[in-house]
């Protein structure tokens, strides 16, 4: 498999194992470009704290990994297979510098008990999840705003009679 990223991870903490992504994370495999738009929520590498130092949830050669991997888990992300997104967060690992048996113990520990969560619709924002969840829904919500949408719908013209209405205001 052959990966690139092409972006930095620039995420803001919602919680004690919750991020939510500021910009789009750009990345390939095999000469496929995918794009995680800002606002997913993500919960990063899933394992035990004691284990952080071997593959912490978000920071290390996992980190992106972590990110990517959750995507395509995700509903919200493509359906590229479970066996590829494993396989995913093993070569992400190693393109970020994770040594070979490293990697393979973090692929092993998702190829065991990872399928539960595969597509699955879980709900990770909760009260018991984040620092503030009314903040953190509230961010999330203006991250996911449609930017693009917005300038098109502009220059189409349908904000037009509001900007004229209250240039005559005087």
């Amino acid at each position: 498999m052959d990966v690139d990223i092409l972006s930095r991870l620039v995420s803001d903490r919602l919680g004690n194992r919750l991020w939510v992504l500021r910009d789009p994370f750009i990345f390939s495999i095999d000469g496929d470009f995918y794009t995680i738009p800002r606002g997913f929520v993500f919960d990063g590498a899933s394992c035990p704290r004691g284990l952080w130092s071997f593959c912490a949830p978000v920071a290390g050669p996992f980190g992106e990994a972590a990110l990517i991997h959750d995507w395509f888990y995700s509903i919200e992300g493509p359906d590229i297979g479970r066996p590829i997104a494993d396989l995913a967060l093993y070569f992400f690992g190693r393109f970020r510098g994770a040594g070979f048996l490293r990697a393979h113990l973090v692929k092993k520990g998702v190829n065991i008990f990872g399928e539960p969560h595969y597509k699955t619709a879980t709900e990770k924002m909760t009260e018991k999840t984040c620092y503030d969840l009314d903040k953190s829904l509230l961010l999330v919500g203006e991250l996911n705003v449609d930017v693009d949408e917005i300038f098109k719908r502009e220059i189409e013209g349908e904000f037009q009679r509001d900007t004229f209405e209250m240039e005559n205001t005087n």
